[in-house]
């Protein structure tokens, strides 16, 4: 079985609790579409036990992208140069993270060792921006946020970083006829009030879209989409 979550946000109780409820197996696949970190406290240990999955695959959201910016550097020996280093741009990408709930992320980190903290950032750095996959006879595309600048006939290789993780689709735009896009990053609480429906922290499917951020981050709660079946599974 193929699997989707998103937005986890630090809440290790909910990914372990989810990793129980579908009963991932090491056939299993489970993409995590992002925002791993940040806000909640543990994002780190999340990271770290994600490491240990080969049937876990990670991709990239805005909040990785902003920790893989800022800890090359902060992982630097503190020295007279590394301090002089620290440039305007740096301490506003610095700010930005711990603006975006960056904190418990660095709190976390100062609990590892540096070894363990070089192995965090090499995976970050190692994340992809998308994935495609095939599941259940259908055809899939996953992102954290969305698919910026869309035409139909772009290759998913030739769009910019921007366009994957900082995004917020409309729930009724139209991707692919034959293609889903499955994505987080906006609780699906806001796109449901943009359609004037009713407010729910479920996933939410719209057409070729299905949005699975279901708030985590927000006292909402973690969602996963079986792609074979388009069974729906949630954590609170």
């Amino acid at each position: 079985m193929i699997y989707a979550c998103s937005d986890l946000h630090g809440h290790y109780d909910r990914w372990t609790a989810l990793l129980e409820k579908i009963g991932l197996r090491p056939a299993d696949t489970l993409y995590v579409l992002g925002d791993v970190i940040d806000r909640g406290p543990d994002g780190c240990k999340i990271l770290l036990d994600m490491m240990g999955r080969p049937n876990v695959l990670p991709i990239l959201g805005n909040h990785e992208f902003t920790a893989a910016v800022c800890l090359p550097w902060l992982l630097e020996e503190v020295t007279d140069r590394s301090l002089a280093d620290l440039d305007g741009a740096r301490l506003a990408a610095l700010q930005e993270w711990i603006a975006n709930g960056g904190g418990p992320t660095l709190r976390g980190l100062q609990k590892l060792s540096r070894a363990e903290r070089e192995d965090i950032l090499d995976y970050l750095r190692e994340m992809e921006l998308y994935a495609e996959a095939e599941a259940g006879g259908r055809s899939f595309v996953l992102t954290h946020a969305g698919l910026d600048h869309f035409s139909p006939e772009k290759p998913l290789e030739d769009y910019e970083l921007e366009d994957f993780l900082f995004c917020r689709p409309k729930p009724n735009e139209v991707f692919w006829p034959d293609r889903y896009l499955v994505y987080g990053h906006t609780p699906t609480r806001l796109l449901r009030a943009q359609m004037g429906k009713s407010l729910s922290d479920d996933i939410l499917p719209c057409g070729q879209q299905i949005a699975i951020d279901c708030g985590c981050g927000f006292d909402g709660k973690l969602g996963c989409i079986c792609l074979d079946t388009m069974e729906m599974f949630y954590v609170e």
